[in-house]
């Protein structure tokens, strides 16, 4: 790192295409790559890596916390715009960051007349081969519980939030010409409460936020709190901050659509849909200029389900225009 000096339908095909296409070995992405009924030559699986063209991944210590996380760099595939380059910077990068890599390099490929602006994609993650790594996703995307500090297992997303602007986004600023003006992260279920700990706590670190499938039922529903009190902090104009907020949730995300009793039951309990819904109206009735809220309920899918279409919109989002 330190040497670094369209339409929602088409995009969301892109993106499973992506999937299945765009892979990192640190991802994890290619075992299993023959059928059952096809056997694979040997010479094959001997082959190199697969690597994704113009991408570079460092695992960096923060000085601060001792926290070490894995950061992945999707160069932009085109010239930057008389602005900057805009930047994503996407959470549990593990699982994310290849899929919204590929889908920054599709847009270069686009005919000039539909190509985007040229975006830099930042994925944020851990070291390691695992697609998730739950105990430190805990760790780092929960908000510390109200009057009180992170722990050991819960409660860092102040940490993080902390290494990304004090570390991580003036090295990207110092490797590329970016737009100050549109910078967005995003993140889903914890990584989407990270998201929305971050606009309430810091609205200016980032201009544009995404979250999908937040877990806005963490810790008995902290951070629908944690909305009221930024709504009562900045109550008064003028705001020292210019926001987007895109909010994405499964439309199945809710007791009555899960499969099995006790998925019900989970969802009973966190009311995920009901309460992303209520935060945006919550938002939204606020009516400041300095915050636009945007809200979508994503037809047929399940928790798991939204984050591929959330990744893609997020993506959309950082790229319009100011």
């Amino acid at each position: 790192m330190s040497a670094l000096s369209p339409p929602h339908g088409a995009r969301r095909a892109l993106l499973v295409a992506a999937g299945s296409g765009a892979s990192l070995a640190g991802l994890g992405l290619l075992g299993g790559c023959a059928s059952p009924r096809t056997a694979v030559a040997p010479e094959l699986l001997q082959a190199a890596a697969a690597t994704l063209p113009g991408t570079h991944q460092q695992d960096l210590r923060d000085p601060a916390s001792g926290h070490t996380w894995r950061v992945w760099v999707q160069r932009p595939a085109g010239p930057a715009p008389a602005t900057g380059h805009p930047v994503l910077y996407v959470l549990d990068g593990n699982a994310a960051f290849a899929l919204a890599a590929q889908l920054a390099r599709n847009d270069a490929a686009r005919p000039p007349e539909l190509r985007p602006d040229a975006a830099i994609v930042v994925g944020v993650g851990h070291p390691g081969d695992a697609v998730v790594h739950p105990a430190e996703r805990q760790r780092d995307y929960t908000p510390p519980p109200l009057g009180d500090s992170a722990a050991a297992e819960a409660g860092g997303a102040q940490v993080l939030l902390d290494f990304i602007a004090r570390e991580l986004q003036p090295r990207i600023a110092q490797a590329f010409p970016v737009d100050a003006q549109r910078q967005t992260i995003t993140g889903h279920s914890f990584g989407g409460l990270c998201v929305l700990h971050a606009l309430f706590t810091r609205p200016a670190q980032f201009t544009r936020y995404a979250a999908t499938s937040p877990s806005v039922w963490w810790n008995q529903g902290q951070v629908l709190q944690a909305a009221a009190q930024f709504a009562q902090t900045h109550a008064t104009a003028p705001r020292a901050f210019q926001a987007r907020l895109q909010l994405r949730v499964g439309g199945l995300e809710h007791a009555q659509a899960a499969a099995t009793p006790a998925r019900a039951a989970v969802q009973a309990e966190r009311r995920l849909l009901e309460r992303t819904e209520a935060l945006a109206r919550q938002l939204t009735a606020l009516a400041w200029p300095e915050l636009r809220v945007q809200m979508a309920v994503l037809p047929g899918l399940d928790h798991g389900g939204a984050m591929l279409p959330g990744l893609a919109d997020a993506l959309a989002l950082a790229q319009q225009a100011r």
